[in-house]
Parts: C-alpha cells; sequence; structure tokens
C-alpha cells in the first residue's frame, strides 16, 4: 500500500508555486496536501502574503508572513505543543540564520515531515533535534481528524 504523502515528493520547489510539476513551495505544498488529503481549503497561498518573488525573500524581509498567514485562518487553526504533533499538522520553522518564521512543513507523523525548500525537491525528512530546535510553532486545523 502507498503511504498517503509518496505522491507529493521529488516536486520541484518553486517560490509562490501552486503546482507539483512545475514548482511549489512549502506553504502552497502544505495547503495542497490538506486540501487533496483531507478537503480543509486554507483560503490563501503564498502569493497572498508575500509579494517578494525572489526565493531568498526570508532574507528581504523582517515580517512574521509565514505566521501571520496562518493567524489569518484563526479561528480555523489552534496552536499545538511540539509533543502532540500529529498527522496533517502544519510545523512553522526559523531555519537558517534569520529570525523569522520561514518555513513551514506537513507533520507525517511525530517523527517525520513533508516539506519542500529553496533548491530542494519535496522529500521526507525526520523530524528530530535539527527541525524540532527551529520549530517556532505547530498549528492543527480545527476539526482535523486523523
Amino acid at each position: 500500500m502507498t503511504a498517503w504523502y509518496e505522491k507529493y515528493l521529488n516536486a520541484p520547489y518553486k517560490h509562490l508555486g501552486q503546482d507539483l510539476a512545475t514548482g511549489i513551495d512549502c506553504f502552497n505544498l502544505c495547503s495542497l496536501v490538506l486540501r487533496q488529503e483531507r478537503g480543509i481549503n486554507i483560503s490563501l497561498s503564498t502569493s497572498d502574503f508575500c509579494n517578494i518573488i525572489d526565493d531568498d525573500w526570508y532574507l528581504k524581509t523582517n515580517e512574521q508572513l509565514i505566521e501571520n498567514a496562518t493567524k489569518l485562518n484563526q479561528p480555523n487553526f489552534s496552536w499545538i505543543k511540539v509533543e502532540e504533533a500529529a498527522p496533517f499538522d502544519i510545523l512553522l520553522m526559523s531555519v537558517g540564520s534569520t529570525n523569522i518564521t520561514n518555513h513551514c512543513a506537513l507533520c507525517i507523523d511525530n517523527t517525520k515531515l513533508l516539506q519542500t525548500m529553496v533548491g530542494r525537491y519535496s522529500w521526507v525528512s525526520p523530524y528530530g533535534k535539527y527541525y524540532k530546535q527551529y520549530t517556532t510553532g505547530i498549528y492543527r486545523w480545527n476539526g482535523l481528524t486523523n
């Protein structure tokens, strides 16, 4: 049996992209998976909250764009403790040398993430010490059942 996340692997990264074949960014990947796998329609795409077109947008802003997008969808999302992370929760992170939330990934289970980022194709990574140290928040769509 094929795992639900396998059809989302190996998609090229493209900032503001929304298509698995031509390129997709981390927020739009999370939105796409939630829509296709759980029927959840997040009313925003990355282009709705980020008008910086460069792949390295996160180096050109001090705004908490991804966090703000999650907050715009309140009360649809609830903050979750790291130890309570479950499939289809969105993990927000501050990766690299910035102090802003500049990345998000989707929880597969409490040990694995589905993600994509600059210079990478979408992949499954372990959710261990490395990514946990950069996690700034975990959000769950209210009413989501696994």
